[in-house]
């Protein structure tokens, strides 16, 4: 009996142990990640208008998954895939080699900082007054999707769009400049 017992005993040990779940992952630390991402999408873009491709290129997926969206004014840029956007923006810093100031670049706000974080994916959304180079400051309400890349999280997504309205703009629709528009339209069909 008292070794039935201590088998009983023993097995319910064994059984509790290996029900138990092993690769239970430590929890995630929600705001150090959080802060993380938010010192990311600052420097990607401080290094953006420093002219820096090498730099700048390290904030992202160089992944055929990566997408890219720039919404101005007067037009919308957009890359998808990273030899795209690698392509696109390489030839922009050559074209515009004068980097912005660092004065300048340093008085860039962002406020209203919202994530999600999980293990391999993150998604922020941010806005962020943008000074331009006439000394006005810009409103851009922006999002970047994270995916970790070993222990690196890396840039696989990015959204800008202006956070202001244009005439006859809505909350839910960015109208872009009717006359450049117009003037697009009668370039690509002559």
């Amino acid at each position: 009996m008292y070794k039935i017992f201590t088998l009983s005993v023993f097995s319910f040990i064994i059984l509790s142990v290996a029900s138990c779940d092993q690769s239970a992952k430590p929890e995630i630390d929600q705001a150090n990640e959080a802060e993380t991402l938010k010192n990311i999408a600052i420097q990607e873009n401080f290094d953006f208008y420093k002219k820096d491709f090498k730099i700048w290129s390290n904030y992202f997926m160089h992944s055929e998954k990566l997408y890219w969206t720039c919404v101005e004014d007067n037009f919308t840029l957009r890359a998808t895939g990273w030899k795209d956007l690698s392509q696109f923006v390489s030839t922009y810093m050559k074209e515009n080699p004068i980097p912005d100031s660092d004065s300048l670049l340093k008085k860039d706000v962002v406020e209203d900082f919202q994530s999600e974080i999980g293990d391999k994916l993150a998604v922020v959304r941010y806005k962020k007054n943008h000074m331009m180079p006439d000394g006005k400051f810009k409103i851009l309400l922006e999002s970047r999707v994270f995916q970790k890349d070993g222990d690196q999280w890396k840039i696989i997504c990015m959204t800008s769009a202006p956070g202001y309205a244009t005439p006859k703009s809505s909350s839910n629709i960015f109208m872009h400049n009717r006359r450049t528009i117009n003037l697009v339209f009668t370039y690509l069909i002559c």
